[in-house]
């Protein structure tokens, strides 16, 4: 019944979700939990997706398998108690990073697999995509690293997220940065550059940015748009270059960050403080490739967690090692840490509804109130405001230092246990080269 499209009126939605409310399936008769697992695992965003494919092989591994001492949802036991026992399987499929194509293998997953609930596409473009798809079919939807403050926006009634918006965490950046003044930051930073590329995401980024960045006191000197998937991004660099800015806001992925990192070393160009949100700044793997090279060092940005204060938890360093299980060693960085929080919650609400009927799980997921101490990650729970955006999910503001790891220096009860003194201003080319590398 709800795997046909669905045109109903407001009123047909509620009796509908009322004869499925009452016509659950029982418990004893789900055997496995199917979760469909729709990611970018080649093309331009596949560094990323990797990490959300560890991240829920790790989810897996802790719903299916017995971890008594962890105490995360489902740690404890084997399977969802609630279902009798069943098991959790993960549908996976690549969609490439190309948008039309997740729209296809969405709508495969939810008619030929009978997933249960679509958890993806882990970029906010593409899943903005696959979410009429997905409402339309009437099944829960989740992608909780994404942070569009549209996704949320839209009054879809089957989407959630557990992570913070970019309105949360950009908000952060640009509150550090005017607050540091009056911490014995430096003074004289008045102006700033806007250097995003060209899709949902970034321009959600660009425009939150483009708000704040007066009322933090900064003047716009300029505002550059990219191409996702630009090969070269000299002529940006130059035109960065004539502009000035004391600041760089910069929001691109890993590989044109990489791009530009190079292009900018060519010029010999470097302003005195690289923020950034997201992007590569959230991908582990680009952080541990900077440690060959230093060209992580100094570079700040927004964070939905205390990176560096969370893994004294027992939770996080067991969660971890069962992650570099799949990551072949890497640990988890903020990435993973939003990915495997909200398919914890995912594995939690179902099991919650003792349910896989939509009307069911529709329910507990809206009847959310988790605290802080069953999370690996430092929001302050989880519970659901009335767009499905979890009004508990923080930020804060990290830097990455010479030993390639990243610092909490926002906010500063948080800033002031790191213990961590920001690099200001930020290196140059010449110093990255001449100092020691992580790596080596």
């Amino acid at each position: 019944m709800r795997r046909v499209p669905l045109v109903l009126s407001a009123g047909a939605c509620l009796l509908f979700a009322g004869v499925l409310a009452s016509q659950t399936v029982p418990a004893a008769n789900v055997q496995e939990v199917l979760v469909g697992e729709l990611l970018p695992l080649t093309g331009n965003f596949a560094s990323l997706g990797q990490q959300y494919l560890w991240a829920g092989q790790t989810v897996e591994d802790i719903v299916n398998n017995d971890y008594p001492d962890l105490t995360v949802p489902l740690g404890p036991g084997k399977g969802f108690p609630g279902l009798g026992g069943a098991a959790l399987k993960l549908v996976v499929r690549d969609d490439q990073s190309r948008g039309d194509l997740a729209r296809t293998l969405a709508e495969q997953l939810i008619t030929v697999n009978k997933i249960h609930w679509l958890n993806g596409e882990g970029t906010s473009g593409n899943t903005s995509i696959i979410q009429p798809v997905v409402e339309s079919f009437g099944i829960p939807m989740s992608c909780h690293p994404c942070a569009s403050p549209t996704l949320t926006e839209k009054g879809l009634q089957w989407f959630w997220r557990t992570g913070p918006n970019d309105k949360t965490m950009v908000a952060s950046v640009f509150t550090f940065l005017r607050e540091w003044r009056e911490q014995g930051g430096p003074t004289d930073l008045k102006t700033i550059a806007l250097f995003t590329c060209d899709n949902l995401f970034c321009q959600d980024n660009r425009k939150i940015a483009a708000e704040l960045a007066p009322k933090a006191g900064f003047q716009v000197v300029l505002d550059l748009t990219t191409k996702t998937g630009a090969t070269t991004l000299a002529s940006e660099v130059q035109r960065l270059q004539a502009a000035n800015p004391d600041v760089l806001f910069l929001v691109q992925y890993p590989p044109e960050t990489s791009i530009f990192q190079g292009d900018a070393k060519r010029a010999g160009w470097t302003p005195k403080i690289i923020a950034t949100s997201n992007g590569a700044y959230s991908d582990q793997t680009w952080l541990e490739a900077q440690k060959k090279t230093n060209g992580g060092a100094g570079w700040l940005g927004r964070d939905p967690t205390a990176i560096d204060l969370v893994q004294d938890r027992p939770s996080w360093r067991k969660v971890n090692e069962i992650y570099k299980k799949y990551s072949r060693g890497q640990n988890m960085g903020e990435l993973a840490m939003r990915e495997i929080t909200g398919m914890l919650w995912m594995a939690d609400t179902i099991n919650r509804a003792k349910s896989v009927e939509p009307a069911a799980l529709a329910k507990a997921a809206s009847e959310t109130n988790m605290g802080p101490e069953q999370l690996i990650i430092d929001y302050k729970g989880v519970r659901f405001d009335k767009t499905h955006q979890n009004e508990l999910a923080t930020g804060v503001v990290t830097q990455v230092g010479w030993d390639g790891e990243k610092h909490t220096i926002w906010p500063w009860d948080l800033a002031k246990r790191a213990n961590f003194k920001v690099l200001y201003p930020s290196p140059g080319w010449q110093e990255r080269d001449t100092k020691p590398k992580p790596a080596n």
